[in-house]
């Protein structure tokens, strides 16, 4: 099991470039990807995204990468014809205007069309090559992050789940003498009315009885919760890659079993249980959102 929460962090030196990449994920129901790189390596966005999510499902995940030059590179260049128009059109608004200003490099600068950055795809290719073995190493560190975190995960959720199964057993146990406690409450009301125990038709009061029994009866529900519960820990004791996401599914369908229990139920004692049951579904399902 992982959980959905990891964090991983490595800088590292390749050829001529120093990697710096930092991975943050955080639970979230579907998967979304935010990249950060600097626009010179913009070309490459698109290769991280794809790598990333060959390993992360779901979940919110950030991932910053920085990547600096240890030596001159030939990536620069500059627009000397623009550079000199737009110099000799400032020169001529200072003069127009009086301006004792000079044109300096620093107003040059600001404007952008004279500074262009261009890597080569060879180069590229390059940084890229560095790059995806930093992500990979970075993308494992996450996911060791993320499995000691789910082993925390998966402690949790299978108490509850014993937990639920208890209940599960004392529901059905209780539901046992669900027939003869209707018997015996028919048949003191109807002594209450009749004040004379003798006038009791033993047939109408068991047509009765049998008619509450089966409009009460939670063994299908029963059952149904049962298989749930089977199946909730071969999921958690598996390598299901939407493991999340089924047992989000299961949860749903147990706290629906319960609410149907609770419906039927004509005994304190099981609409007691049924609402214990819901607050044990419930912690569940909050904690299974963070399941990758």
């Amino acid at each position: 099991m992982r959980s959905m929460t990891g964090y991983g962090r490595i800088e590292k030196i390749i050829n001529d470039y120093n990697y710096s990449v930092e991975i943050k994920s955080l639970n979230g129901k579907y998967s979304n990807l935010k990249t950060s790189i600097a626009g010179i390596f913009s070309p490459l966005e698109i290769e991280v995204q794809n790598l990333v999510k060959k390993y992360f499902k779901r979940g919110n995940i950030s991932v910053y990468i920085d990547i600096r030059f240890l030596n001159p590179q030939n990536f620069v260049d500059i627009d000397l014809g623009l550079a000199k128009s737009y110099h000799s059109a400032l020169q001529q608004m200072t003069s127009e205007l009086h301006m004792s200003d000079d044109v300096s490099l620093d107003v040059l600068t600001k404007f952008r069309e004279i500074i262009k950055i261009k890597v080569e795809e060879e180069a590229m290719n390059k940084i890229w090559k560095g790059l995806e073995e930093i992500l990979l190493e970075t993308i494992e560190k996450v996911k060791v992050f993320q499995i000691e975190e789910g082993e925390k995960l998966k402690t949790v959720l299978l108490g509850y789940i014993d937990d639920i199964e208890k209940i599960v057993n004392d529901i059905q146990n209780t539901a046992v003498d669900m027939k003869d406690t209707f018997k015996e409450r028919l048949e003191n009301n109807l002594k209450e009315l009749l004040n004379n125990s003798e006038l009791i038709n033993e047939g109408r009061l068991e047509l009765e009885v049998a008619l509450l029994a089966e409009r009460a009866d939670i063994s299908e529900e029963i059952e149904r919760l049962k298989s749930h519960i089977k199946k909730f820990r071969n999921i958690v004791n598996s390598e299901d890659e939407l493991m999340g996401q089924n047992l989000d599914f299961l949860s749903q369908e147990m706290h629906r079993e319960f609410n149907t229990i609770a419906s039927k139920s004509k005994l304190i004692e099981l609409t007691n249980l049924s609402v214990e049951g819901r607050g044990l579904v419930n912690k569940i399902r909050e904690q299974v959102q963070n399941v990758h």
